[in-house]
C-alpha cells in the first residue's frame, strides 16, 4: 500500500482532482435535496388523496354515509374495515392478480383508533412497498382505514436517482476535461519557468523566462525572476572573472617566487657548506639565523610548491589513469610512515582492492593523511589505516568535499584514524578550506593546503573526502573512490 499514490503530485492534478471532488460534493447534496423535496411533494399528494377518499380534511375521521366508497379499478388503493378484534371485515381494491394488503396486524386496533385522521406507513403483507395509510375510528369499537402504495413514488424516486446519477457522472466527465484544459491553460507560465529554470541549471545562465502579462501573478512573479535571473548571471561572471584572475596571479606569483626562494636556499646551504669547510669563522648566532633561514626558505618553498600544484589543477585537472592495487599502496605508505615515527603504532587493516586511477595522486592523497596523523597528533599516538570494498558508500560526514559519481555500484574506502585530541565542532567544517590551520585543536605546523589537496585529487577521480572527529577521541579520514 505504500506505493499507492491517490493524490496526484503535480499542481495541476491536485487542482483538477479539488475541482471534481468539490462538485461531486455539490452534486450530491443538491441530488439527495431534490429527492427528498420531491419525496414529500408526493407524499402530500397521497395524503391529501386519502383525506379526500375517507370523506373529509385531516382531522374528519368519521367514514363518510352508505360505507366505504369502492375504488376503481386497477387500483393501488385500498379500504379495509377492520372489526374491534382486528380481524378484516371487508376489503376493497383488491383483485385475484395483485394480492398485497397493508400489513393491518403489525399495529393493534387500539393505536389505529388513536391516529386516527393520521397519515403513517404500514408495511406490506406480501413483502412489496409500503402503504400509507388513513384511519377512521367506527362506532363498533372497529376502524375504516384507506389506503394507498407507495410503489408509485418508491419507483419515481428510482428513476429520479437513476437519472441524477447518469446526468452527474456525465456532468463530472465534461467538467473533468473543461477543468483539465483550463488548468493546463493556466499553469503553461509555469511550466515555462520551469523549463527556464532546467535550462539554467543544466549551464544555460543566459536563458530568461518568456515576457507575459503583468498583470496576473505569473507575470510579475516572470518579471521578478528574470531580473533576479539577470543580477545572478552577472554576479556570477563576475565571480568566474575574479576566480580566474586569482588562480593566474596565484599561478604566476608561485612560479615567479620559486627562482628568489631557490636562491635564498642556495646561499643559505652555501654558507652551511662553508661553515662546514672552515671558510668562514665560527659564529653561533649567524649559524642559528642561517639555519633559520634555510628552514623557512625551505617551508616556503614547500607552499608555493603546494600553490602552484592547486592553481594548475584548477585549471585544469589532468590525471593519469592506470590500474591502482590500493592496499600495496597502503602498505608502502604505512612503511614509510614507521620508518618515519618509529615510536607510533602504525596499523594497517587492509583487504586486496583494484581500481582504476592516478595512482601518484592517489598515494599522494594516502601520504598527506598518514602524515597529519603522525604530526598533529603527540608522539606515540596510536594510527590504523584500512582499505575496504563496499556496495554501500559511507554518508558524508559533517565534514566532505567532492561528491560520488552517480550509478556508482561499488566504491573502495581507505580511512585513516588516530586517537589524538580530535577536532572541535566549530572548527569540523572547514577542515578542507585552503589555508585553514586548527592550531588550537591539532597541535603541529603546516601549509593548510594539504587537505585542499587531497580533496581535489579526490573530487578529480568522481569520489568524495569525508572527515569525522570527536574531541578527545580522535579523528577519522576516509577517501570514497568509485570502482565501477
Amino acid at each position: 500500500m505504500s506505493g499507492l499514490r491517490p493524490w496526484p503530485r503535480t499542481l495541476g492534478g491536485r487542482l483538477t482532482l479539488a475541482v471534481l471532488c468539490l462538485s461531486t460534493v455539490c452534486l450530491v447534496v443538491f441530488g439527495a435535496a431534490g429527492t427528498l423535496l420531491l419525496q414529500r411533494s408526493l407524499t402530500e399528494e397521497v395524503d391529501h388523496r386519502l383525506h379526500s377518499l375517507a370523506g373529509g380534511g385531516p382531522g374528519e375521521g368519521s367514514p363518510p354515509p352508505g360505507g366505504p366508497q369502492a375504488p376503481p379499478f386497477p387500483t393501488d388503493l385500498r379500504t379495509l374495515a377492520i372489526g374491534p378484534d382486528g380481524e378484516v371485515l371487508e376489503r376493497v381494491g383488491q383483485s385475484d392478480a395483485d394480492d398485497s394488503l397493508p400489513d393491518a396486524s403489525a399495529v393493534g386496533v387500539a393505536e389505529l383508533r388513536a391516529r386516527e385522521g393520521e397519515a403513517f406507513v404500514l408495511p406490506d403483507t406480501a413483502g412489496g412497498s409500503d402503504w400509507r395509510v388513513l384511519t377512521s375510528a367506527g362506532d363498533d369499537g372497529g376502524v375504516f382505514l384507506v389506503a394507498q402504495s407507495m410503489s408509485g413514488i418508491d419507483g419515481t424516486l428510482r428513476r429520479l436517482v437513476l437519472i441524477e446519477s447518469a446526468l452527474g457522472a456525465a456532468v463530472l466527465c465534461a467538467l473533468a476535461l473543461a477543468v483539465a484544459a483550463t488548468v493546463r491553460l493556466q499553469l503553461r507560465p509555469l511550466r515555462e519557468i520551469e523549463s527556464t529554470a532546467r535550462a539554467i541549471m543544466e549551464g544555460d545562465l543566459d536563458r530568461r523566462i518568456p515576457r507575459q502579462d503583468p498583470a496576473t501573478e505569473t507575470g510579475r512573479l516572470a518579471t521578478a525572476l528574470n531580473t533576479m535571473l539577470a543580477d545572478l548571471s552577472r554576479a556570477l561572471r563576475e565571480r568566474d572573472r575574479a576566480a580566474g584572475t586569482t588562480r593566474r596571479f596565484v599561478a604566476d606569483a608561485s612560479h615567479e617566487l620559486r627562482t628568489p626562494l631557490s636562491s635564498i636556499r642556495g646561499f643559505a646551504e652555501l654558507y652551511r657548506q662553508s661553515r662546514e669547510r672552515g671558510l668562514i669563522g665560527e659564529d653561533e648566532r649567524t649559524d642559528r639565523w642561517m639555519s633559520r633561514i634555510e628552514d623557512e626558505a625551505q617551508r616556503m618553498g614547500g607552499l608555493v610548491d603546494d600553490l602552484l600544484t592547486l592553481s594548475r589543477f584548477d585549471e585544469a585537472p589532468a590525471l593519469e589513469h592506470s590500474d591502482m592495487e590500493l592496499e600495496n599502496m597502503a602498505e608502502q605508505v604505512v612503511l614509510g610512515a614507521r620508518a618515519r615515527a618509529p615510536g607510533t603504532p602504525v596499523e594497517l587493516v587492509a583487504a586486496p582492492v583494484h581500481a582504476v586511477g592516478d595512482g601518484k595522486r592517489i598515494r599522494q592523497v594516502l601520504e598527506n593523511l598518514v602524515g597529519n596523523a603522525l604530526t598533529h597528533t603527540p608522539a606515540g599516538t596510536p594510527v590504523r589505516v584500512s582499505v575496504t570494498r563496499t556496495p554501500y558508500p559511507p554518508p558524508p560526514g559533517p565534514a566532505h568535499a567532492g561528491t560520488l559519481l552517480p550509478g556508482v555500484a561499488e566504491v573502495a574506502v581507505i580511512t585513516v584514524e588516530d586517537r589524538g585530541p580530535g577536532i572541535p565542532a566549530e572548527e569540523l567544517p572547514h577542515v578542507f578550506d585552503r589555508f585553514h590551520r586548527g592550531d588550537r585543536a591539532r597541535a603541529g605546523a603546516g601549509t593548510g593546503l594539504g587537505l585542499a589537496i587531497s580533496a581535489a585529487f579526490v573530487a578529480a577521480h568522481g569520489g568524495y573526502l569525508t572527515a569525522e572527529s570527536s574531541p578527545g577521541r580522535g579523528s577519522a579520514f576516509s577517501v570514497v573512490l568509485p570502482l565501477g
